[in-house]
C-alpha cells in the first residue's frame, strides 16, 4: 500500500494542473541542450495530462554556473519530443505568467521560467514556510492539483518541490512513482538473492547506502569496485600502493576507512571485495592481484578474475542494483569491468541502474532498454537508497494524510 497518492487516484477532467518536472539538462556554451533524456523521462506523465490545462515548473542549473539560463531551449525541445506545443513564458509568478495561465484552454500546456531565478526557491525551508512565499501564494489559487514528477530534485526542500503540497491536492507523477517503486524493490530485499554493485568515485555516498541496506537486511551481496573498493581494501589491511592511498587522502576519504572496517567486521559474508585490479601503467592496462599492488600505479578498473566473479553473482540475482562504474569507463582500456557488469545485471530477473556515470555508460552502450529501471535520480537516488527522508516525497505523504482526513 502506497503512503502517497498517484495520478491513478484522481479524476482528471479539464483540470488546471501544476507539474514540477526535472528538465535540468547538460548544455553546450551556445545554449543548446546536449541530452534530452531528462525531458523524455516525463513523457508518460504529460501524455496522461494532455486533455487538461497544464503548467510546468522546472529549473536549469543553479546561480553562478555557466549553464544557469532560461528554459526557452527546453520548451522548444520538449515541443518536438511531445509533438505538441509547449509554450514558454519568461516569468515565474508575475502578472505576465498569471495571465498566460488563466488564458490556457483545455489541452494547452506552458512552461514557466527557471524556478531558480526566484531567490527564495532554493532556500532550505519547511513546506509550511515555503507555502507563505509569493510564488505559492500567487500561483496556487490558479490550480486544482499539484503533481510532483521530479524525483531527481525531491531530496531538496525547495519551494517548487514542497510549497504547493501544503495548499493544493498533491500527487506523484508517473516517473516519480516509478522511481520510488523500483528503488524500493532493491531496498526491501524481499527477493533473494538481491545484489548491489557499488562503484564510482563517491566512496562516502556508497558507504551510506551500504550502512542502510545492510542494517535493513536488504542485500544478500554487495560487490565493491571504484574508490569505495579501495577504501575497503585499505580497511581489510591490504596495501593499495602509495598512489591510491594518496588519492583516497586527497578525496578526504581516510575517515571512511574505520567505518569500512566496522562494516567488514559486522557483515563479512555480504561484502565482496576485488581479488584483482587493473592499474594504469602509462595508458596501458596491467592486471595485478590485490596483494601484489605496485606503489606508484593508480587503480583504473577491477581485474579479469573479479569481473568474472562479480558477473556470475549478478547473473544469478533476482534483483540487481548497480550504482557507479567499476573504473575509468570513458577510456577504452579501462571500461571492461563496467561493461561486463552492466551486461551481467541485464541477465538478472530485475535490474536497476542509477548514478550519473552509470547512466552515461548505459547510454554510451545503448543498453537502456535492457534494464528493468534506469534511475534518473542522481544524488536523489543515493539519498533514497541511504534511507534519508526525501523532503519532496515526505511532502506528498503529508498532503495525502490531509486529503484522507477531508
Amino acid at each position: 500500500m502506497k503512503d502517497y497518492l498517484t495520478l491513478d487516484d484522481v479524476v482528471l477532467d479539464n483540470n488546471r494542473v501544476l507539474v514540477r518536472v526535472d528538465f535540468n539538462s547538460p548544455m553546450d556554451p551556445n545554449g543548446s541542450i546536449l541530452d534530452d533524456v531528462r525531458i523524455k523521462s516525463h513523457l508518460d506523465t504529460l501524455q496522461v495530462l494532455e486533455d487538461n490545462r497544464v503548467v510546468l515548473m522546472a529549473h536549469q542549473s543553479r546561480a553562478g554556473k555557466k549553464d544557469f539560463t532560461t528554459l526557452e531551449a527546453h520548451a522548444k525541445l520538449a515541443t518536438k519530443i511531445l509533438r505538441r506545443e509547449l509554450t514558454y513564458v519568461d516569468d515565474i509568478f508575475g502578472s505576465h505568467a498569471r495571465e498566460a495561465i488563466r488564458a490556457l484552454k483545455p489541452g494547452e500546456m506552458l512552461l514557466l521560467e527557471n524556478t531558480r531565478f526566484y531567490s527564495e526557491e532554493s532556500i532550505n525551508r519547511s513546506p509550511a514556510e515555503h507555502a507563505k512565499t509569493h510564488m505559492v501564494k500567487l500561483l496556487a489559487p490558479l490550480f486544482d492539483i499539484f503533481v510532483n514528477d521530479a524525483f531527481a530534485v525531491s531530496h531538496r526542500s525547495h519551494c517548487s518541490v514542497v510549497g504547493f503540497t501544503e495548499v493544493l491536492p498533491s500527487v506523484a507523477g508517473i516517473l516519480m512513482d516509478r522511481e520510488i517503486t523500483a528503488l524500493d524493490k532493491g531496498l526491501n530485499g524481499n527477493e533473494h538473492p538481491t545484489v548491489f554493485a557499488l562503484g564510482g568515485t563517491k566512496a562516502d555516498d556508497s558507504i551510506k547506502v551500504m550502512q542502510n541496506i545492510l542494517k535493513r537486511g536488504g542485500a544478500d551481496k554487495i560487490l565493491l569496485s571504484g574508490v569505495v573498493a579501495t577504501v575497503f581494501i585499505m580497511a581489510a589491511g591490504s596495501n593499495v600502493g602509495e598512489a591510491n592511498r594518496t588519492f583516497v587522502a586527497n578525496q578526504e576519504y581516510l575517515e571512511q576507512v574505520p567505518i569500512a572496517k566496522k562494516l567488514l567486521g559486522e557483515y563479512p559474508d555480504k561484502i565482496v571485495l576485488p581479488i584483482d585490479v587493473a592499474v594504469n601503467k602509462g595508458g596501458e592496462r596491467v592486471e595485478v592481484k590485490i596483494n601484489e599492488m605496485p606503489s606508484d600505479l593508480p587503480i583504473a578498473d577491477i581485474g579479469l578474475e573479479t569481473t568474472a566473479e562479480y558477473s556470475k553473482i549478478l547473473r544469478n540475482a533476482k534483483v540487481a542494483v548497480l550504482n557507479g562504474p567499476t573504473g575509468i569507463f570513458e577510456q577504452e582500456k579501462f571500461k571492461f569491468g563496467t561493461v561486463e557488469l552492466l551486461k551481467a545485471a541485464m541477465s538478472s530477473c530485475y535490474s536497476i541502474a542509477g548514478g550519473g556515470h552509470t547512466v552515461a555508460a548505459i547510454d554510451l552502450l545503448g543498453l537502456k532498454s535492457k534494464f528493468s529501471h534506469v534511475s534518473m535520480g542522481g544524488g536523489a537516488s543515493i539519498t533514497y537508497l541511504s534511507g534519508e527522508p526525501m523532503p519532496g516525497i515526505e511532502a506528498l505523504k503529508s498532503a495525502t494524510e490531509r486529503q484522507k482526513k477531508h
